[in-house]
């Protein structure tokens, strides 16, 4: 997104934009010479560690000046980490076909969760062709890609965990309020939610209050009403639900990868 709005739950809004997409100056955009750089940038700027940077210059509209000065390099080591998590990020329909196929690497299927969790998909299971199970679909898995996202691009940018702890808590109110009134179901989906760039996900509050004590094993099926896509469609919302804790997950995430990045 070419404007910026530091009062928003992001600021910084990047994506990889398909083969054969243009768009308006709505939206400002790069090309790079080699896929491998382009991946590494996605994963930066979709760090809140880019996000800051951008929040703190106080600017309404992101020009070329500014993307010049966003680092563009990850570290060596921790390239195959960031990359498949912004490959199963982005790589969501046949479009990113080539994407993927193109910058597959067998070490991807070495790389380990930072938690031990049955809604995260294995990426053990990842393989070289690009197919619809290769992305990650639910939300509780691309909200912890994400999370990772955050420790791996601090370590490349060698801040430490208290520095991204700080960042988030002083700069990101607005993504603090939505994450404390997050919840998700057990399969990865988000059942009710606060914030207002998610409008149509999960159930409308008084519903929520009534079903928030649901037990194990009980359920809850919803009909989308908010969607002009999924309209109609039922979904069902398996309890117990749970919210998350970005700081204790930045702990997790960093003691996890701190191990595994030493070895290297």
């Amino acid at each position: 997104s070419k404007m910026l709005n530091i009062s928003m739950e992001r600021t910084l809004q990047g994506s990889i934009i398909s083969p054969g997409v243009s768009h308006t100056n709505g939206v400002i955009s790069i090309q790079f010479k080699k896929e491998d750089q382009l991946i590494e940038v996605c994963g930066l700027s979709s760090s809140i560690i880019m996000d800051f940077f951008i929040k703190i210059l106080g600017k309404s509209n992101l020009y070329d000046d500014t993307l010049q000065n966003l680092n563009s390099r990850v570290d060596h080591k921790f390239k195959d980490s960031i990359k498949v998590r912004v490959l199963i990020l982005n790589a969501i329909t046949i479009e990113y076909k080539s994407l993927w196929e193109n910058n597959w690497s067998e070490k991807y299927k070495e790389s380990e969760w930072s938690i031990s969790d049955k809604r995260l998909k294995s990426f053990y299971s990842l393989k070289n062709e690009w197919t619809l199970d290769t992305p990650l679909r639910n939300h509780f898995e691309r909200r912890y890609s994400l999370v990772e996202i955050d420790v791996i691009s601090a370590m490349s940018l060698k801040l430490t965990l208290e520095e991204l702890i700080m960042i988030y808590q002083i700069q990101f109110s607005v993504l603090q309020q939505n994450e404390s009134d997050t919840w998700y179901d057990q399969n990865g989906n988000i059942v009710f939610t606060c914030s207002k760039g998610l409008t149509g996900i999960g159930v409308d509050r008084p519903v929520w209050n009534s079903i928030k004590k649901l037990k194990d094993g009980e359920t809850y099926e919803h009909t989308i009403e908010k969607s002009e896509l999924y309209y109609g469609e039922k979904v069902t919302y398996y309890a117990p639900f749970e919210k998350c804790d970005r700081v204790e997950d930045y702990k997790v995430a960093w003691a996890h990868f701190e191990k595994i990045f030493n070895q290297n």
